[in-house]
């Protein structure tokens, strides 16, 4: 059910941007997309042991740092329900702090995983205080190595009082 939700969410963007990187939206929101690499930092901090330090490319450019907090078996073979924390900074150095939340299912190859992640923004710096909005970003994580790669789709909304791009 999460998994159909998630994807329904994905499609749901993906529809918004309609092959766009960056479009305006009402109300003060952005839809962005673009594609998204990442790499295992060393050290890393998560009591499951997953974490990435990546960069999106595209509508939003910028690096981003993934924590997984909690890794939880779903019930079906392979499939894992996360939850973590992200930050992700913008070229000219403002924060977008985020929530995380996601599957990821195991191949059958036993070393990769194709995941969902939602990133939910909960805070922001400069521009991006008060901002509300959200990262959807299929992927794919190598197990043997750490490295991801996929896509992302984002609604972003400023807070009224913060209009600067």
């Amino acid at each position: 059910m999460l998994r159909t939700r998630l994807f329904a969410t994905l499609l749901l963007l993906a529809a918004m941007v309609a092959g766009a990187n960056t479009v305006s939206a009402a109300g003060g929101c952005k839809s962005y997309s673009g594609n998204f690499t990442a790499v295992r930092p060393n050290p890393c901090a998560s009591l499951v042991g997953i974490c990435t330090r990546g960069t999106l490319i595209g509508g939003f450019p910028s690096t981003y740092d993934f924590t997984a907090d909690t890794l939880i078996p779903t019930g079906k073979p392979g499939e894992f329900a996360y939850t973590g924390h992200s930050t992700i900074t913008t070229r000219q150095g403002a924060v977008l702090v985020g929530s995380d939340s996601g599957v990821l299912t195991i191949q059958p190859d036993g070393t990769t995983a194709l995941f969902v992640t939602t990133v939910h923004i909960v805070d922001g710096t400069r521009q991006y205080q008060g901002s509300t909005g959200s990262f959807v970003a299929p992927g794919t994580l190598n197990l043997v190595t750490g490295a991801t790669v996929g896509t992302y789709s984002a609604l972003i909304c400023k807070a009224e009082d913060n209009p600067g791009d």
